[in-house]
């Protein structure tokens, strides 16, 4: 039976909705097959292990070997839990861990470069500006409105503002106050989510296609955690063959990004049937409400066999070689890729 640390809070704005995931996994792990330590990391930055305070890191990996602790499983969202900073301190302290390395979360984590590398791929995303070396003057005449204001290292849609004209726009930028800002052009279409999980064999296979109905167009931060809020279809009401595009185009960010173990990427989907890359996430919520456990349920696959195939990927270095060179990515069987090109229109987050 092997000690698995399971790791919430930390000191992002996103630290309630990890303590609901880590919460409800720790309730879920199966104990025929795991011992659950709970560790919660403080906004302070101190580390509650197994119900005793340590005073930071340092302090918390020290006690987390001492209890015979083989695997930590990250609840953590936000700063300091996606961005591949736990990732590389965890690798340090010799500890191994649930999902995608230091390398793959960093660059999920920041909007931009996830943006531009799956363009690369072929996958389309929304027009952009990033402010700077753009300003709030050249948003209008290069985008037009309306447009979303996002700080491109946030989470769970706090620092995303929606902007309908230059004087919205400024007032986002404000609030935000970030050193870099990215502003997208409005894609008009249907808000989808597409959950990544890896099967028994550590190759990465899409869940099925959730459909995302907002209250006010906009899935944020209520919609995302208030329970009865937003409607969430799951499977989404698509012709086959579009979902099997927005799988497609799911599983090319997840290969291309170097992720592992599990992700979830957002798109809107046009009329015409192209999905447009929003963003992806690396750690999804896993409370109640949360998306990737709904699919997966959806699949057949229990919450607790969720965690278990992410405990049983961590820490195995082949399992991204594998996700590369796979030659199926979807339950069905079937190669994967995406042939989309970029377009114009309305982004959400």
């Amino acid at each position: 039976m092997r000690t698995v640390a399971v790791v919430m809070g930390g000191m992002s704005s996103e630290h309630e909705v990890s303590l609901s995931s880590g919460r409800e996994a720790f309730r879920a792990i199966d104990r025929r097959r795991y011992r659950p330590l709970e560790v919660v990391i403080g906004r302070d930055g101190g580390w509650l292990v197994d119900g005793v305070r340590r005073d930071g890191a340092l302090e918390g990996a020290e006690a987390l070997r001492a209890l015979g602790c083989e695997i930590a499983l990250l609840m953590l969202h936000g700063t300091n839990g996606e961005d591949g900073t736990i990732q590389g301190f965890l690798e340090t302290a010799g500890i191994r861990y649930t999902g995608s390395g230091v390398g793959g979360s960093a660059l999920a984590w920041d909007k931009i470069a996830a943006k531009r590398l799956a363009a690369t791929a072929g996958v389309a995303v929304a027009r952009d500006l990033v402010l700077p070396p753009a300003t709030a003057d050249d948003v209008g005449p290069t985008l037009g409105f309306p447009v979303f204001v996002k700080d491109p290292c946030g989470g769970s849609s706090l620092e995303v503002r929606p902007a309908r004209d230059p004087a919205v726009l400024r007032r986002a930028v404000s609030e935000l106050g970030s050193r870099r800002l990215l502003v997208e052009a409005a894609v008009a279409g249907r808000e989808l989510t597409v959950p990544v999980l890896d099967d028994g064999d550590g190759v990465p296979r899409a869940l099925p296609v959730v459909e995302i109905r907002a209250k006010g167009g906009f899935f944020d931060y209520e919609n995302k955690y208030t329970k009865g809020v937003a409607e969430e279809i799951v499977p989404a009401p698509l012709p086959p063959p579009v979902s099997r595009r927005v799988e497609d185009a799911a599983l090319a960010v997840h290969r291309l990004l170097g992720l592992r173990a599990m992700s979830r990427s957002d798109f809107i989907l046009m009329d015409d049937g192209t999905p447009v890359f929003l963003e992806v996430n690396t750690i999804p919520g896993m409370t109640p409400n949360s998306l990737l456990p709904k699919a997966a349920a959806a699949a057949g696959i229990a919450f607790p066999e969720v965690l278990a195939r992410l405990l049983e990927s961590a820490g195995k270095g082949a399992t991204m070689d594998r996700a590369w060179n796979a030659s199926s990515g979807r339950s069905g069987g079937r190669s994967t890729g995406s042939s989309t090109a970029p377009t114009a229109g309305r982004s959400s987050s």
